[in-house]
């Protein structure tokens, strides 16, 4: 039951990834590029609980402009082998219009999550998280204050066996579904790349990423990503 289980999230998993493809390849979309780094460091206590400090830069308009920076603290509990609750705040700072230029607009974002996962094959490690998440934008110029709330969906596959040492591969499909809007998807994310455990302490990752935005004229806002990032664990 079990191995069966498994074959039915990889199958559901791959004819998402294929759907995703077919409908990306039929949109009319308007592409941009940008770079997301990271960096982070975390400490474990008594093997449940992870606390984690990081900030981000982006950028967009091919990577010409900054469009927002974060900093951010969180926690996680494994509650046991499978399941773990998460939570989180972050301020960021936005690019946004305030009349003629742009400014930096402050936001403040709560989270709240549960991840469940399992282990097959003893090299393919599958997880689903739900994710909500509350959005403050600060008024500034005639930027109104706004508060936004939205359910994030993540599937993530992630490869990692002895043989393959340091190097864990990994794929994941994110939905924002906006709850304001009887949960409508305004965003979508897919992800490929990679982790390479330098050694207990240090690790690295890099990879690409789409993000699909909402606009009047339907899902078609793409931004092209190269990510990459670091974490301490101390």
């Amino acid at each position: 039951v079990f191995r069966i289980y498994n074959w039915v999230r990889i199958i559901l998993l791959v004819l998402l990834l294929t759907f995703i493809f077919v409908k990306l390849v039929k949109a009319q979309m308007t592409n941009d590029f940008g770079v997301w780094v990271s960096a982070g460091s975390e400490k474990s206590v008594r093997d449940s609980w992870i606390f984690g400090i990081s900030t981000e830069l982006r950028t967009k308009d091919y990577s010409k402009s900054v469009d927002r920076w974060r900093l951010g603290v969180n926690a996680t509990y494994k509650v046991c082998k499978s399941l773990k609750l998460g939570g989180g705040y972050e301020f960021l700072l936005k690019s946004c219009m305030t009349g003629d230029w742009k400014e930096k607009v402050p936001r403040h974002r709560f989270m709240f999550d549960i991840t469940s996962g399992t282990k097959g094959f003893n090299w393919l490690k599958l997880s689903l998280q739900e994710r909500y998440q509350y959005t403050y934008t600060m008024q500034k110029g005639n930027v109104y204050a706004i508060h936004e709330h939205h359910l994030r969906s993540r599937f993530k596959t992630e490869m990692s066996n002895s043989k393959m040492k340091c190097w864990s591969p990994f794929a994941s499909v994110e939905m924002f579904n906006y709850m304001a809007k009887q949960f409508q998807v305004d965003e979508m994310r897919v992800a490929l790349g990679t982790t390479y455990n330098i050694n207990t302490r240090h690790a690295i990752n890099f990879g690409y990423l789409l993000d699909l935005k909402r606009s009047a004229d339907g899902m078609n806002k793409g931004l092209h990503v190269l990510t990459s990032g670091y974490v301490y664990k101390i």
